[in-house]
């Protein structure tokens, strides 16, 4: 059995200055070798009570709660409705962080943030809200680093159970998401991002118009994978008679 979903990628040819631009590729993927990535959407902040302790840069904005409320838990639903595997990426304060980790001090320069104290558990800021935490038969991995292949059992645990094809959501489209899914590449996982259930951090520059994410998608569509919408996934999904 398979889901049948349109996969979105770009084309760079004849010429850089004139590509011929996004094309779809009819995607197969078994249910038998697919399972769903949800990339860092941690933070007690997407329940309807939001805890204190969410601020600065881990404050959840309305658009990426509704997000996380109206297209990944959707999606997640779609998923475990035909049987897919779910597997959750999530950072984690690593034993191999010390006082001297270059990690460390690279989050106290730009974000303020010293995650030897701020991650120190119990912190709402790495806890999982209830409406998308993760039930007891989906694969928690825990990360140190942006990829949720380096140093951890991604890998392992996924061939473990077949998986040949990775539909991904979450979180950050240039950054933990990004690098996870160029890793994924070099394990030769198929990849599909769900366009619209991921997002990044915006500058001041790139706010307006949304470009950093849009960057991030397009270098996805160039250069890893496929991308599809969370409307397309739930629609393959509805498709299937899993009895």
């Amino acid at each position: 059995m398979t889901l049948r979903l349109p996969g979105r990628y770009y084309r760079l040819y004849p010429t850089i200055d004139s590509p011929l631009g996004h094309a779809e590729d009819e995607l197969e993927l078994g249910l038998d070798d697919t399972a769903l990535l949800i990339v860092d959407v941690y933070g007690a902040g997407f329940d309807d009570e939001v805890p204190e302790g969410l601020d600065g840069i881990y404050e959840v904005d309305e658009a990426t709660r509704d997000i996380v409320r109206n297209k990944i838990r959707p999606v997640k639903d779609a998923a475990r409705a035909v049987g897919l595997p779910t597997v959750y990426l999530t950072n984690y304060l690593s034993p191999g962080i010390d006082e001297g980790n270059e990690w460390r001090n690279m989050s106290q320069r730009v974000c303020d943030v010293d995650v030897l104290t701020a991650w120190k558990a119990p912190t709402p800021i790495l806890e999982h809200s209830k409406v998308i935490a993760p039930d007891d038969d989906d694969v928690l991995i825990r990360k140190q680093y942006y990829s949720g292949f380096h140093e951890t059992g991604l890998d392992s645990a996924l061939r473990n159970r077949g998986v040949r094809n990775l539909v991904v959501v979450g979180f950050d489209s240039r950054v933990c998401l990004g690098t996870t899914v160029t890793d994924a590449l070099y394990r030769n996982y198929r990849v599909v991002v769900l366009r619209d259930c991921v997002s990044t951090f915006e500058f001041p520059e790139t706010r307006e118009g949304g470009w950093a994410n849009f960057l991030a998608i397009r270098h996805i569509e160039c250069n890893v994978g496929y991308t599809a919408t969370a409307e397309d996934f739930r629609a393959a999904c509805a498709t299937v008679d899993v009895a």
